[in-house]
């Protein structure tokens, strides 16, 4: 029988839906991936040009940190109300917030001026990241959500890759500031195809949501961050920086409890599963934020030209987007932590080879290759293991908080970098760079300690019960209704009985299965009488 028009065309809206989706949220990704890349060059070309020669580095990595503190404090939030208020509305305000920012970044003159429109692209930033991804997992059936992810992954490092091929030309012929204006282009683009996607669930929202809470945990994350920037030059003074982080977030978390729609999705945080996640992902931030640092840093200090820098960092991307599209068929048989734990121990391995090594070297090539690979294992791996932990409702929220943990994670790591730099704790002529390598090498220990241990776990979550419990149920529901019909029957005439009702001439057609297998208990033999059958006990 021939399908009518109206038939098919259901379908082939779905189709185009899941193309543009999947478009939007990749491109998203890759504009997010190299804006970072072309704050990581930016400053590199600052620290070895007479434009920020004079600044030390712990002043000019404020161009990658004024970004990632409104990114990390926004992101919950905007996650939160993605969920309640829209997914394509909050995508679309992101974009425009980042193009505006991106806008100011290239145009104004001071470098007060300059660190507040990066503010303002991290805040556009924070609200495309988990309405992009929540987009894609809430309008997608669940077959194609994990390739959805992997997708998304990857496109952030093919974002590096285009920004590290193309921004070393661009530094070079005009100057540091023409890094940022692709990713005009590139949201000024992503906001024309926002008209091409649906609009995506909304919780039935009623009410004034959580402002304050939302003002709260933003200022509580800052605070944090410019703790970690300026823990060598501020000292002790530090500590009551982190006291008002606590007190802050402490109000953030009063207000998730008692108000209607709370800024922080509690419930996430009563899931192990996401909480497992939510720490690798502050850990692969730390790493992967903390090499992509250290990189460019490494090979302008051996006086590398700007071109050749960026031919040295190509392989790396490369292999983070051939990973991650490789992981993202992998994941189902090996597990989000598995990649995890493979990822860890590619980075901490590779970094282990370059402190090896006296200089760029056919070694040093392969080494970063294989930080590619790491980092292409554990982009998926985390993303998979934080946001499939969620509820479908709170997908843009899981996203949100984890991606947080990821910015939070990279602003430690770009904080402790350029202390370890400025500050080295090791000898030799590249003391500094040595010694973030070697911090490097820990964290790659420590994520690689957290995925093996969440590995070898017996104790399963309680989300992994669940999918046991049908099982069982079915199993006893079975010998229950056998052990109801065989009772019934007692009660019944001699004359009228079943055959099967002697249990000595009844075949083995009953609810046990195999006599060696203890697990389904076999149903009791009912005795006459007028109680007979009514609990329905077993063996």
């Amino acid at each position: 029988m021939r399908s009518s028009p109206a038939a098919v065309r259901p379908t082939t809206t779905s189709r185009r839906h899941g193309v543009m989706l999947r478009l939007v949220g990749a491109g998203v990704m890759l504009a997010v991936m190299a804006d970072t890349t072309a704050t990581t060059l930016a400053v590199g070309v600052l620290k070895y040009t007479p434009a920020g020669a004079g600044m030390p580095l712990g002043d000019l990595v404020w161009l990658t940190s004024a970004a990632f503190i409104p990114i990390a404090a926004l992101l919950a939030t905007a996650g939160r109300w993605a969920d309640l208020f829209g997914r394509r509305r909050v995508l679309a305000v992101g974009l425009v917030v980042f193009v505006l920012g991106g806008i100011a970044t290239v145009t104004v003159e001071s470098w007060s001026a300059v660190l507040a429109a990066r503010a303002v692209q991290g805040a556009g930033a924070a609200a495309m990241i988990p309405a992009s991804l929540g987009l894609l997992l809430g309008e997608l059936p669940e077959s194609q959500r994990r390739g959805a992810i992997a997708l998304w992954s990857s496109a952030s490092g093919l974002g590096c890759l285009l920004m590290q091929a193309g921004g070393g030309w661009l530094a070079a012929a005009i100057g540091w500031r023409a890094l940022f204006v692709p990713n005009v282009v590139i949201g000024v683009l992503l906001l024309i195809a926002c008209l091409g996607v649906p609009s995506g669930k909304r919780g039935n929202a009623k009410g004034v949501p959580d402002v304050l809470g939302a003002w709260l945990l933003a200022a509580g994350i800052a605070v944090i961050v410019l703790a970690i920037s300026k823990a060598m030059e501020w000292g002790t003074d530090v500590l009551w920086l982190g006291l008002a982080a606590l007190a802050l977030i402490g109000g953030a978390l009063a207000q998730a409890r008692h108000h209607h729609l709370p800024a922080i999705d509690l419930a996430l945080w009563r899931r192990p599963k996401f909480v497992w996640g939510w720490l690798a992902t502050w850990g692969f931030g730390a790493l992967s934020y903390g090499l992509l640092t250290v990189q460019p840093l490494y090979l302008l200090h051996l006086g590398y030209p700007m071109l050749e820098v960026a031919m040295w960092l190509t392989p790396t991307s490369v292999a983070v987007v051939v990973t991650s599209f490789l992981a993202g068929k992998l994941v189902k048989r090996v597990g989000a932590y598995g990649l995890i734990y493979a990822g860890s121990l590619l980075c901490g391995g590779a970094c282990v080879i370059v402190l090896t090594q006296a200089g760029p070297t056919i070694w040093g090539l392969i080494a970063s290759v294989v930080v590619g690979m790491g980092v292409g294992a554990l982009a998926p791996g985390t993303s998979v293991a934080t946001t499939l932990a969620a509820r479908p409702h709170q997908y843009a929220s899981a996203v949100g908080a984890a991606t947080m943990a990821r910015m939070v994670g990279g602003a430690v790591g770009v904080a402790v970098v350029s202390v370890v730099i400025d500050h080295p704790f090791m000898t030799g002529p590249f003391a500094g760079l040595a010694g973030a390598l070697a911090m490097c090498v820990a964290i790659s220990v420590l994520i690689g300690a957290l995925a093996l241990t969440k590995i070898t776990r017996l104790r399963p979550d309680p989300g992994d019960v669940m999918i046991k419990v049908p099982r069982r149920m079915l199993l006893e529901l079975r010998m229950t209704l056998a052990t109801v019909a065989a009772e019934a029957d007692a009660l019944l005439p001699v004359e009228t009985r079943a055959p099967s009702a002697d249990p000595h001439t009844a075949p083995h057609t009953g609810p046990h299965t195999d006599p060696h297998n203890d697990r389904v208990p076999r149903p009791r033999t009912a005795e006459p009488g007028p109680l007979a059958g009514t609990r329905g006990h077993t063996n």
